[in-house]
């Protein structure tokens, strides 16, 4: 097993999303929790401070004022519709502290969706300066898509403009989980695109399981992560469909080894991440299952 691949494929792969049901963490301890995590064993896992753009004033006034700056790496996840983008964005350019790593924006399920993209794209592009990060470079885009028809043309799109998606993998009713089907397509249509995708909800663990309490069949972030090294090796969508279905961790675990440092960066380049409500879950799981060294914390 590479280590250099290993680390490569786990790198900021988790975005901190306490603030978001089912964790609900106030901000006033999401903020420590973050900043516990970021300086601990495993803060290289770590990745953005998921934040509402609902919740950006909050966030100004609980965040430290000895905040180094650009410490905070935020994704907005702007709940306040395209109007507000040009507010949103200079309030985090405003303030030193942040560092704008990412925009997450939904389509909603009852709207033309390639039409909603093409909207939010030309409202992105007269905001173009306030994308900037203070480490240089433009910050991502991820418009999340609705499992709805019209998906794929709103992709097309999306990827013609450098921008990334967003799949919902989970939530509070057994219908807001995509099956393994649809995960596959969606994962095999964003390598062909050349698109930059993520993940939010569901993904508690790494391993595809059943959840005793709500008998819901959840996704798992090791599946997803070797089903999209598989579609990068060229892999079709039943050989996705087969990993995603995955409940044996030793399977999942020899599929990871087998994945090289040139592999393990494309595959990044397309899974850049996912939104988890706990960050010690993902750790215990990957230390559970021997991929990365446990640590004290």
């Amino acid at each position: 097993m590479s280590t250099g691949a290993i680390n490569t494929l786990f790198r900021a792969l988790v975005d901190d999303a306490s603030l978001f049901p089912p964790g609900n963490l106030p901000m006033s301890q999401a903020l420590p929790e973050h900043r516990r995590h970021r300086g601990g064993p495993y803060g290289h896992l770590l990745g953005r401070f998921l934040c509402p753009s609902s919740r950006l004033a909050e966030l100004h006034e609980l965040l430290p004022a000895d905040t180094p700056a650009a410490w905070l790496r935020i994704g907005i996840i702007l709940d306040t519709g395209t109007a507000d983008l040009p507010g949103t964005l200079g309030a985090v350019a405003a303030d030193p502290r942040l560092d704008l790593a990412g925009v997450e924006i939904p389509i909603s399920p009852l709207a033309d969706q390639a039409e909603s993209a093409h909207e939010i794209l030309l409202a992105l592009s007269e905001f173009a300066d306030l994308l900037r990060s203070h480490h240089g470079g433009e910050a991502p885009v991820y418009v999340e898509l609705p499992r709805e028809y019209g998906w794929r043309d709103a992709l097309g799109l999306i990827s013609a403009r450098g921008a990334g998606v967003k799949l919902r993998t989970g939530g509070l009713v057994a219908e807001a989980f995509p099956t393994e089907l649809e995960v596959a397509e969606f994962i095999r249509a964003c390598v062909a695109e050349g698109a930059a995708f993520k993940c939010t909800a569901g993904l508690h663990h790494a391993v595809r399981h059943r959840d005793p309490k709500t008998g819901f069949e959840h996704h798992g972030f090791l599946n997803i992560l070797v089903a999209t090294a598989t579609a990068v090796d060229g892999g079709r969508v039943d050989d996705l469909v087969a990993v995603l279905a995955e409940q044996d961790p030793s399977e999942l675990v020899d599929a990871t080894a087998r994945v090289n440092e040139p592999a393990a960066e494309q595959t990044r380049a397309h899974f850049a991440g996912y939104g988890s409500c706990s960050f010690d879950e993902p750790v215990d799981d990957l230390t559970g299952l021997g991929l990365i060294d446990k640590e004290s914390r």
